[in-house]
């Protein structure tokens, strides 16, 4: 797809929205109390599956990423020298029967010989008894261009969980999470654009679908025109880093990170294909990475660092909803204080960019802690409750 060809599907109609897409309930987060925002902890098991050390040389870690293959749980991150995202940088993922007990980390990429760039992790997808991890290769850091044309999400698979096949490219741009199953196993991939749109300020978020057989090929562009949003524009966003969820009736819904102190979000109501300008919500948040799901019953969950102020990462916390428009509970998943051991460029202390999936009659919940170490936490369903009336 070319620049021009991009431009134009930016340029279509945006679906319209009289309301935001969803929000908290009046006095569920209490920004002005910075040691819980006005929220109490729920019980949960924590297990910490990677440490870093000086002797490893290898002190940074962050974009867990979670999935379920033939009864074992994985998680990838990405794994760097000392700094975000910086050249030499790789993805080590390991996985587990029961959630307790980790595998010895793995390597799952590595820069190819000759790239000056780095390895991102982007999670994983289960398709056809087939497990396919994904990773953003990033070119050219010393240019502080993260979104070089070059730059874009590679695909690799296995059948065991060990063996992986050659890598295939997927699409241009820069991601950091794995594909969400929408209707009729059509898949979505969020994350953002790459060269002269971004650079230019044309674009931010980059949503990408696919019905092909492999779920791998046949990516489209989703047409959604961020310029337009309410109340900030296009300024208002910086990274996107899209995470959708789907409603009982159908409706997906994708919330948007972003500078204002508050979610954006949008609506499709035609599986993807188009999205609703983005509005502000009223659930904030503090510029980082979240993510989202459904229970069991049915409850979409929202997992973020609420703040209070950017980048304030010391709380992550779970939000739950009824409906998907309205969500009135919330908790604390960690919120003790953390330190870093290892300095680094791009680092901050705190318990950050989560990933979740459910399994096992739990919720289990992957986060970096200050991106150095990689930590789950297990939350039974129980610990929810009932769903209200």
């Amino acid at each position: 797809m070319n620049l021009r060809t991009v431009i134009l599907i930016l340029s279509l109609p945006a679906l319209a929205s009289a309301a935001p897409p969803f929000r908290v309930a009046e006095g569920l987060f209490d920004l002005s109390n910075s040691k819980s925002v006005g929220l109490t902890a729920i019980a949960g098991e924590h297990v910490e599956i990677h440490h870093a050390t000086e002797e490893s040389g290898f002190r940074f870690a962050h974009h867990p990423g979670l999935i379920v293959f033939k009864n074992r749980v994985y998680c990838s991150w990405s794994n760097g020298r000392a700094h975000e995202d910086r050249p030499d940088q790789r993805v080590l993922y390991s996985s587990s029967a029961d959630g307790k007990t980790w595998s010895a980390a793995r390597i799952l990429a590595k820069p190819p010989e000759g790239v000056y760039g780095s390895c991102v992790a982007a999670g994983f997808h289960v398709h056809d008894d087939t497990l396919v991890a994904f990773y953003t290769l990033t070119h050219e850091y010393p240019t502080h261009n993260l979104h070089n044309e070059k730059n874009a999400v590679w695909a690799i698979t296995s059948r065991d969980g060990e063996n992986w096949s050659e890598p295939t490219n997927i699409a241009s741009g820069f991601y950091i999470e794995g594909p969400r199953v929408l209707s009729n196993g059509r898949l979505f991939l969020g994350g953002e654009h790459a060269g002269e749109l971004w650079k230019s300020h044309q674009a931010r978020m980059q949503l990408l679908y696919t019905d092909s057989p492999d779920r791998i090929t046949g990516w489209k562009q989703a047409a959604i025109d961020p310029s337009a949003a309410k109340p900030n524009g296009l300024k208002v966003f910086g990274y996107t880093e899209p995470c959708p969820f789907v409603r009982k009736d159908g409706t997906i819904v994708c919330p948007f990170r972003n500078q204002s102190g508050f979610l954006y979000a949008s609506v499709s109501q035609d599986n993807g294909r188009t999205w609703s300008i983005p509005q502000q919500t009223n659930f904030p948040d503090s510029m980082a990475r979240f993510s989202t799901g459904r229970l069991p019953d049915g409850r979409v969950y929202l997992i973020n660092n609420p703040g209070p102020g950017r980048m304030n990462r010391s709380l992550l916390t779970i939000a739950l909803s009824g409906d998907g428009v309205l969500f009135d509970r919330a908790w604390i998943i960690r919120g003790e204080p953390t330190t870093q051991r290892f300095k680094g460029k791009g680092k901050r202390d705190g318990w950050q960019y989560p990933s979740s999936v459910v399994w096992k009659n739990s919720l289990f919940v992957a986060y970096s802690v200050n991106k150095e170490d990689v930590a789950i936490t297990r939350i039974t369903l129980n610990a929810f409750g009932r769903q209200k009336n």
